[in-house]
């Protein structure tokens, strides 16, 4: 049996938001990953164990969405790496305080 590797969470839970002018705006999690990898170059070679995960939700506003959130492969090239230094590039797509409380 494979051993079970744990993994680091790369990108919190985020979701589409309604703007102002009432239009969806969608996460481009790809976009994200790719500018976060160019910040990290030594990360960047272990981007085959990039695991994003998604599932539908809707926000309080009644928007129907998707959540993304990434993780990868714990290892020596993830040292030192920080993800909250990259909240710059998905601080707004964070996910609602709502979508963290238990059912």
């Amino acid at each position: 049996m494979a051993e079970k590797k744990e993994r680091v969470q790369i990108i919190p839970p985020i979701h589409g938001k309604v703007t102002r002018d009432g239009k969806g705006s969608e996460p481009d999690v790809y976009w994200i990953m790719e500018k976060g990898l160019d910040r990290h170059p030594r990360v960047n070679h272990e981007e085959h164990s990039i695991r994003v995960t998604r599932g539908e939700w809707t926000t309080h506003d009644g928007f129907k969405t998707e959540v993304l959130m990434a993780s990868i492969v714990d290892g020596d090239h993830i040292a030192g790496y920080v993800p909250g230094d990259d909240v710059d590039l998905y601080e707004y797509y964070l996910a609602e305080d709502r979508y963290h409380q238990p059912w």
